[in-house]
């Protein structure tokens, strides 16, 4: 810490998310819970029932439009990561853009301007300052114009949410009518992007939100379906909650992304969920 000032820092945001986690962790044991194991997989332990017969048929379903989908962002896009997988890029103009699990980008940079279009899933920023030439993020929703600086942005089915860690940065969303709404963004801040509008600003956890870019997910008090839908990215096949009644069980933890069945074991062992592993691509919870 006393070699340099930027040691300190990392080490009370280290030290201020352990002391964030700490709660829920006393509750888990005060409270004792009873421990409930992972079983085996194989058609004897099949959970039978209306809701698990949807839920086949549903994975059945979206495996295709994904599909069809993942054709056309092939065919659009410059970069592109498969599931589970993290990776760093450098641009000509010497930004540095990492893409996160499942993600695409194209890339388009002019003498005026400098676009990037993500296609599908997250990516990390950090801009080359070029005062001459602005740097576009184009979005389904709209788009962000910067200078020179750090943000994510991360695409969602009801919209995108950027994140800025440095700097500032213009918003602008693509409304169905109207005129466009703009958002100035400042360091620190996060907001969400959807429906033609810009949600008000909040504060952010530096080191939650961005530690996936150092390999983790980060929950606290968070509800078991959100969960479950961040593993799901990080993981082929499909985890699924049967059982709705689980949904809103809380999680906290930290967990590694290279490795979402670590955060399934820890679940099964904490929770009162059962999981059973039908195949290596299908996995239920109830």
């Amino acid at each position: 810490m006393a070699a340099d000032p930027r040691h300190a820092r990392a080490f009370e945001e280290t030290k201020s998310l352990w002391d964030t986690l700490e709660a829920p962790v006393k509750q888990v044991i005060n409270q004792k819970p009873a421990l409930t194991r992972r079983e085996p997989s194989g058609f004897g332990a099949f959970p039978r029932g209306p809701a698990v017969l949807a839920a086949c048929l549903a994975i059945v379903m979206m495996t295709g439009v994904i599909y069809r989908n993942d054709v056309m962002i092939r065919l659009n896009s410059d970069h592109m990561t498969s599931v589970g997988e993290r990776t760093p890029l450098t641009l000509v103009d010497g930004s540095r853009v990492t893409l996160n699990t499942d993600s695409a980008i194209s890339v388009n940079l002019e003498l005026d301007e400098r676009v990037v279009h993500l296609l599908r899933g997250e990516a990390w920023f950090d801009v080359s300052p070029d005062g001459d030439r602005p740097f576009l993020v184009e979005m389904t929703e709209g788009h962000i114009r910067v200078t020179g600086t750090s943000f994510g942005v991360r695409l969602e089915d009801d919209g995108a949410i950027v994140t800025l860690t440095e700097g500032q940065l213009e918003l602008s969303a693509k409304p169905d009518r109207g005129a466009p709404s703009y958002l100035a963004l400042n360091a620190g801040q996060q907001a969400h992007l959807s429906d033609g509008a810009i949600s008000d600003p909040i504060t952010l956890n530096k080191t939650t939100a961005t530690a996936w870019l150092r390999g983790q997910l980060v929950f606290f008090n968070t509800p078991l379906r959100e969960v479950i839908a961040e593993l799901n990215r990080y993981r082929g096949g499909h985890i699924v909650i049967v059982d709705g009644g689980l949904d809103d069980l809380k999680v906290s933890g930290v967990f590694a992304t290279d490795d979402p069945d670590v955060a399934l074991g820890v679940i099964a062992d904490t929770l009162p969920v059962r999981v059973n592993h039908m195949t290596d691509f299908l996995v239920l919870l109830r």
